[in-house]
C-alpha cells in the first residue's frame, strides 16, 4: 500500500443490521411513542461530532462477506473502518484500524467481545436511546473519541520530520545508556526506525547543523520582527536580553524555511551545549522557537527527542494540543510527579486560551547568553494526561493527575532547573514502583484533560502494549 501525504481521514462505515431485532418485533406496537435510531441517524451523529472526516460506504445492511469485498475494493484509500455489528476475522486481517459498535437491542450481543490482541476498540450505541439522555449522549461521544483517535494515526501516515543533528538521526539525548544497555545504538536505530516506517510510513530527514547555520545566516530583518512580537506578548524578560531573544528568533525563521524546503510537517533539534559551529559554540536556545511551533499547532521538539515528538504529534490529533514535553521526576514523599523543559505550548489547551509566559535565560548557562528559552505559566488544578511512547519496543506509557501550583511544594519554584514545569498530583509512590527508564527514557509529555481511554484505544489500534503506570 502507497502513502499518502497529508489527508483527509477516510474512514469506511458498516451497518450490518437496521433498527431492532426480530426478537422485539412487538415493541412499535406496545410503545409507539419511543423512539428507534435509523441508521442514518446513528452516522450524522457521528458525522457532526467528527470534524474532518470522510465517510465512504453506506447505511443500507450490508451482509459480513460483502462489507469485506468493498473494504479490499478501496483498502489503499482508507484510514479505518467503523462497523456495527462483529467484524469478522477477514476484515480484521486486513490490518486497518477498526472501531467496532455493537448495536444494542438490534443484535443479540454474541458474539460481539473484546477482541484481544487485535487492532479493533469496541463501544455500545442502543437503536432504543437510553432513558437518561446524558448517558446516551456520552455514548455517542466514546464512539466519536475512537474515530478521532483513527483520525490522528492517518495523519501520521506520510509524516515527514526534520531533523537537525550531525548526529545519527536519533540524536544525542536519546536512546539514553540505560535504553542501550542490552543493545547497540546501531541496532537500536535500526529496530526504531524499522518500527517507525512498519507502523506510520513516516520518516526522519536529516538536516546538518551547518546547513541549519547558513540559513540561520541568510535571515533578515523578519526576526527583529518575531523578536518583538515575543517580547510584546510576555509579560517581561528575565536573566537575558534582546539580543539573544534575536537569536532564537533567527532560528525559529530558520527552521521554518529548512520544514518547507523539505516538505517537513514536524520538527526536532538538539539540545543546547552539544557542540556546533555557531558563533557562541553552541546552537542558540530553541526554547521560544519551539514555543511559538507548538503554539502554531506544530510539534517541535528539543534534544531530538523523537519518541516525545511523536507522543506529541499523535497528541495533537487526538487532544488539539501538542501537549508539554519534559524531564520527568517522580516524588512520592508527596505524591507528586513533575515535568520539567524549558519550552511549552502558550496555549496549553490547545485552543484560543493563552496563558502568560516570561522569556528566559536556560538555567545552565550565564545571564545574557545562550540564546532565549520560555517560562510558561501553566495552569493548576486541572486534569492532566501523560504519556509516552517507546518506538524502539513498540510500548506506550501512560498515567492522569491534577496540576498542582509548583510555589506550593518549593520556594522559588519557576528558577529550579527547568523553566517551564508542571507538578502533577498523582499516585507518585506506584509511578515509582512501576517506572522503567530502559523503556521510555527520562522524558514524558503532558496533556491537559483525561484522555486515558483515547491512549489506551491508540495503543489498541496500532498494536502497541500500553503501560498504565499509576495502576
Amino acid at each position: 500500500m502507497q502513502k499518502r501525504e497529508n489527508h483527509e481521514t477516510r474512514i469506511y462505515v458498516v451497518f450490518t443490521s437496521s433498527g431492532i431485532s426480530g426478537s422485539s418485533i412487538n415493541y412499535p406496537i406496545f410503545r409507539p411513542m419511543e423512539k428507534i435510531l435509523t441508521n442514518k441517524e446513528m452516522l450524522a451523529e457521528l458525522k457532526n461530532r467528527c470534524e474532518g472526516g470522510d465517510f465512504a460506504g453506506g447505511t443500507e445492511p450490508v451482509q459480513p462477506a460483502e462489507a469485506v469485498e468493498k473494504v479490499k475494493d478501496e483498502l489503499e484509500n482508507l484510514d479505518g473502518v467503523v462497523y456495527f455489528g462483529t467484524p469478522p476475522d477477514e476484515l480484521i486481517s486486513l490490518d486497518l484500524p477498526i472501531v467496532a459498535v455493537h448495536p444494542r437491542w438490534g443484535q443479540w450481543q454474541a458474539p460481539f467481545g473484546p477482541f484481544k490482541g487485535q487492532k479493533v476498540v469496541t463501544s455500545f450505541l442502543p437503536v432504543i436511546p437510553d432513558t437518561d439522555k446524558a448517558v446516551f449522549s456520552s455514548r455517542l461521544e466514546d464512539i466519536a473519541a475512537k474515530i478521532r483517535v483513527v483520525q490522528a494515526i492517518s495523519q501520521m501516515d506520510g509524516l515527514r520530520v526534520l531533523v537537525v543533528t550531525d548526529l545519527p538521526v536519533l540524536g544525542a539525548f536519546e536512546p539514553t545508556p540505560n535504553q542501550l544497555a542490552s543493545t547497540t545504538r546501531e541496532e537500536y536505530e535500526q529496530t526504531y526506525l524499522d518500527n517507525l516506517k512498519g507502523t506510520f510510513r513516516a520518516e526522519f530527514v536529516n538536516v546538518s547543523e551547518d546547513e541549519r547555520i547558513k540559513v540561520m545566516g541568510e535571515i533578515g530583518e523578519e526576526a527583529e520582527e518575531v523578536a518583538r512580537k515575543w517580547i510584546d506578548e510576555s509579560e517581561g524578560i528575565k536573566g537575558t536580553n534582546e539580543r539573544e531573544i534575536l537569536k532564537s528568533a533567527r532560528l525559529y525563521l530558520a527552521l521554518k524555511k529548512l520544514m518547507d524546503e523539505y516538505d517537513c510537517r514536524a520538527v526536532a533539534t538538539e539540545g543546547y551545549g552539544v557542540p556546533t559551529n555557531d558563533e557562541d559554540g553552541f546552537m542558540p536556545s530553541q526554547g521560544l522557537p519551539s514555543s511559538q511551533f507548538c503554539t502554531d499547532g506544530v510539534v517541535a521538539t528539543s534534544e531530538t527527542l523523537m519518541d516525545s515528538l511523536l507522543t506529541q504529534h499523535l497528541g495533537l490529533f487526538i487532544t488539539g494540543s501538542t501537549g508539554t514535553n519534559g524531564d520527568y521526576i517522580i516524588d512520592p514523599p508527596i505524591d507528586t510527579a513533575i515535568i520539567g523543559h524549558c519550552e511549552g505550548p502558550f496555549n496549553p489547551y490547545g485552543d484560543e486560551r493563552r496563558v502568560p509566559y516570561v522569556i528566559r535565560n536556560r538555567p545552565q548557562v550565564d545571564l545574557n547568553v545562550g540564546g532565549a528559552c520560555v517560562q510558561v505559566k501553566l495552569p493548576p488544578e486541572e486534569a492532566v494526561t501523560v504519556a509516552k511512547f517507546s518506538m524502539y519496543r513498540r510500548k506506550i506509557a501512560i498515567f492522569t493527575g491534577q496540576t498542582v501550583p509548583g510555589e506550593s511544594l518549593f520556594p522559588g519554584w519557576d528558577d529550579i532547573l527547568c523553566r517551564n514545569k508542571l507538578a502533577i498530583k498523582t499516585d507518585a509512590g506506584t509511578l515509582f514502583e512501576n517506572v522503567d527508564w530502559d523503556t521510555f527514557g527520562n522524558h514524558r509529555v503532558a496533556f491537559y484533560g483525561d484522555y486515558r481511554q483515547e491512549f489506551k484505544d491508540l495503543a489498541k489500534l496500532i498494536g502497541f502494549e500500553l503501560v498504565e503506570k499509576d495502576r
